[in-house]
């Protein structure tokens, strides 16, 4: 069959994809070495964004090129609950419909969304296979399933026997919108402007008082101390004495400490409430201190404080503390301040932190020994500069609250006994609400795990930890390739947790990409109407455009700006490589058997040889995970030494078994970049072999003879510096004068051609115009007046270029200058001159060639 004038991506892409699954031609092989990488595993809950189309094109191009290399390449797919991230994605649904969570039980909740997130798989599968996913399907994880959450309790099981595990009342993150915790970097924190209150505290023995500096005077109804430092001579009378709290009438110490205050912030006195603050929560620890909840879950005044506030939202309550404090006199003066405030990720409500009752897990028992392994460089990261980060940050690791008030998720399975709320016991009989062990009554705490705990078993549950023939053959990972924000919520848990639960660490290599950015480097959002959609990229431009477009100039753990003028170089690619298949095709016709490979020519010599190096080029560089460089050297193989000079020179003497196997190892080499042009040519083709590209083999060519491959390199660069003269000059023709020699006179047909010459002539010596960038004795012959045009023009150059040396020289020269400009501005002239130096000199040996 031959290939249509025009390649369409819509007529064959979903063809192309459905022959893949047929042929089950992304099943890892049963024999070599094994190469795997999991999903990271995208919400279930909706689209695939441009960050998902990113991680999808870089994962795939690793495992096709290790597909082809023989291994036994596994890529498995998954999806994620998503806990948190789903139900407000469904609260929104329901509040279309005028409903809220608030109308329905638990277990009606839980079960509603399980169904919209059920009906949204197809969607989600669709959009894998539109961007070209070779995923192996019959391996397709979902993290609520059995053998996801049966892991997750036998790790939760394994943790709570060893002490990992505790409940305990902490202070913790709480939106009081979404009415669940979370963890500290689940928290964005950004600078606003606030409000600095001076409130004085009146001394209990009526010896003074003590002015305290505070941004949320609400609190203050649940202070229990006020901490000075204990080297703060202002203070020294002050020790040991106790306050009164205006409005409230209780009295509170004053504590001395070394450590917990700033004696330049504010008074250098700070009021202590332990249960909204997360450094008061310390010192209250630390000092034995009541804590007393202001706030409640929904944030609101708790109903044991005072009438006057009890019930009141937090900004309302705010403002009549405030009004009260200044009625009674107790407000000294404010001042505004910039300060951090942590908010919801997903509503941005203002993160309160609350005192509660949670699961938590002892973090540095699986801190330290993750640590110790990115030490003895256990993992390669991709940037290297992510390793060190990490290790800080598990370092420096506090505990795990695992607990979410939400109810999709996975129910932790922990039961309290009714009658003794210490008594808590593990038990996965968790869709019972109430069981009953040894004669004593049980109920389940409500609360899910957080997703990142299930998701952390991730590498090694997809692969049927322990026993699975899958984890025996494919564990470790190969890469974990994923964005750089989740390093520490998602890699690190992984690395953690993996060691734990299995000995070894998850993954040899962990690449980084960054966000993708609009065309001008700014962030995507809604709110700017810059958001790019994968899908309909696919839609206008075919997959391998979107595919080959994302990852151009795209390096690990740097942002990247993506815009169409990369989707549509990426296209125009794909257009390429299809009328060079054309051309090749319609040259070697519809044989079913192609004679063995005889170079004949120089530039036969020379394509081999090129083709070889691009081989080995392209694969070192894959296996480094140098993706855009991989792409740019097929793309500048395909592009310029296949299709402008091989093609073309190959017209004068055509070798159609080399250009059958050019293009041959061209599809092979193409193929992980752009697997659905390839292999839509690939199926036409009769003398391929194999039945699928996607399962053939990664091109191994013996380069050509080097001699004759370096005849033809000196050829190029004489038809390349020929042309360029040509047009310098504005003419184009002229003959080539030339020292006898076997590149040029081997060539001459292919050189006339090329370079557009009249004749080619061998002599002594010339009076033409020497040709300087190559290493043969080779001169241009071009008529006097087109000669004498250029020289004029050369000169008005040079003029140019010599005035503006002798003006940045003048300006180096001047004192003045020198003496007030700015270093970096001075160096920058330094710059310029020495630019303008290489210009002049080389404009002047450009005037003396002509001259000669």
């Amino acid at each position: 069959m031959k290939l249509p004038k025009v390649y369409e991506p819509s007529k064959y892409e979903a063809d192309i994809y459905a022959l893949w699954e047929q042929s089950q031609a992304f099943q890892p092989r049963k024999a070599g070495k094994s190469f795997t990488v999991v999903v990271p595993p995208p919400n279930a809950n909706g689209n695939l964004h441009i960050g998902h189309a990113l991680t999808m094109a870089v994962q795939d191009i690793a495992v096709r090129y290790h597909r082809l290399k023989g291994e036994s390449a596994l890529w498995l797919p998954g999806a994620d609950h998503a806990g948190f991230e789903t139900q407000v994605v469904y609260e929104k649904e329901l509040a279309k419909q005028g409903k809220s969570r608030f109308d329905f039980s638990r277990e009606e909740l839980y079960g509603q969304v399980w169904d919209f997130v059920a009906a949204n798989r197809h969607n989600f599968e669709s959009q894998f296979r539109r961007l070209g996913a070779s995923v192996d399907w019959s391996r397709y994880t979902f993290t609520l399933d059995d053998k996801i959450v049966k892991r997750a309790y036998a790790t939760f099981k394994q943790m709570w026997d060893e002490g990992l595990i505790y409940r305990g009342e902490r202070l913790v993150n709480f939106c009081t919108f979404h009415g669940t915790a979370f963890s500290d970097i689940e928290v964005i924190h950004r600078e606003e402007t606030g409000t600095l209150w001076y409130i004085r505290y009146p001394l209990t023995d009526g010896s003074g008082e003590i002015i305290v500096a505070t941004t949320r005077p609400e609190t203050m109804l649940g202070d229990t101390a006020v901490a000075v430092h204990k080297d703060d001579e202002r203070y020294l009378a002050h020790r040991g004495k106790t306050v009164t709290l205006p409005l409230t009438g209780r009295e509170v110490p004053i504590i001395a400490d070394d450590s917990f205050v700033d004696p330049g912030f504010g008074t250098g006195a700070v009021k202590v409430t332990p249960a909204h603050d997360p450094n008061d929560y310390a010192f209250g620890l630390a000092h034995a201190l009541p804590m007393i909840s202001v706030i409640d879950n929904e944030g609101k005044i708790a109903g044991e404080m005072k009438e006057a506030y009890r019930g009141l939202p937090v900004k309302v309550a705010r403002k009549k503390v405030v009004a009260d404090l200044e009625a009674e006199g107790f407000i000294i003066k404010t001042e505004e301040l910039t300060h951090n405030v942590g908010h919801c990720y997903k509503c941005d409500t203002i993160i309160e932190p609350l005192l509660r009752d949670q699961w938590f897990v002892d973090m540095q028992p699986l801190a330290k020994p993750a640590a110790q392994a990115l030490r003895d460089n256990k993992i390669t990261f991709y940037p290297a500069s992510k390793k060190d980060q990490l290790v800080t940050y598990l370092e420096n690791l506090r505990d795990w609250n695992i607990s979410r008030q939400i109810a999709w998720g996975i129910p932790i399975p922990a039961f309290q006994n009714v009658e003794n709320a210490d008594d808590w016991i593990f038990d996965t009989r968790v869709e019972q609400q109430i069981i009953e062990v040894d004669g004593k009554t049980y109920h389940r705490d409500p609360d899910v795990f957080d997703t990142w705990f299930s998701s952390s078993s991730w590498p090694y549950a997809t692969l049927d930890y322990p026993d699975g023939e899958d984890f025996a053959r494919h564990y470790p990972l190969d890469l974990m390739e994923t964005g750089f924000d989740i390093l520490f919520p998602w890699v690190s848990r992984m690395l953690m947790l993996g060691l734990y639960v299995t000995g070894e660490v998850p993954f040899k290599s962990v690449y980084l990409h960054g966000l993708v950015l609009d065309e001008h480097g700014q962030k995507m959002s809604k709110s700017k109407g810059n958001v790019v959609n994968p899908m309909d990229i696919v839609e206008e431009y075919g997959s391998d455009a979107m595919r080959m477009g994302i990852i151009a100039g795209q390096s690990a753990g740097n942002n990247q700006p993506f815009g169409l003028p990369k989707v549509i170089a990426a296209r125009n690619f794909a257009n390429k490589l299809w009328n060079v298949a054309r051309y090749i095709e319609g040259r070697v016709g519809g044989c079913d058997k192609l004679d063995a490979v005889e170079p004949r020519t120089n530039a036969d010599h020379w394509l081999l040889s090129k083709l070889s190096e691009a081989s080995q080029a392209v694969a070192a560089d894959l296996e480094a995970y140098r993706f855009s460089e991989a792409y740019e050297r097929v793309y500048h193989f395909v592009w310029d030494d296949l299709a402008d000079w091989y093609i073309e020179a190959a017209k004068s003497q055509e070798n159609t078994p080399l250009l059958a196997t050019a293009l041959r190892a061209v599809l092979q080499l193409a193929h992980p970049f752009a697997p659905f042009v390839t292999e839509t040519i690939w199926q036409t083709l009769s003398w391929t072999g194999q039945s699928t590209l996607a399962t053939s083999e990664w091109p191994t060519v013996k380069p050509g003879d080097a001699d004759r491959s370096n005849a033809f390199q000196t050829v190029k660069t004489l038809i390349s510096e020929a042309r360029a003269t040509q047009k310098a000059t504005g003419g184009s023709g002229g003959d080539l004068e030339y020292v006898a020699h076997p590149a040029i006179d081997d060539n001459i047909e292919v050189i006339k051609r090329l370079a557009k010459l009249g004749d080619l002539r061998a002599v002594a010596q010339s009076d033409g115009l020497k040709l300087t960038g190559c290493s043969l004795d080779a001169w241009l012959v071009i008529d006097k007046e087109t000669t004498k045009k250029q020289i004029a023009r050369l000169e008005d150059k040079q003029q140019d270029a010599a005035a503006s040396v002798a003006r940045l020289e003048a300006r180096l020269a001047n004192k003045s200058y020198m003496d007030h400009a700015p270093e970096k501005v001075v160096d920058q002239t330094r710059a310029q001159l020495e630019e303008a130096k290489q210009l002049l000199a080389d404009v002047e040996a450009e005037t003396a060639r002509f001259k000669q």
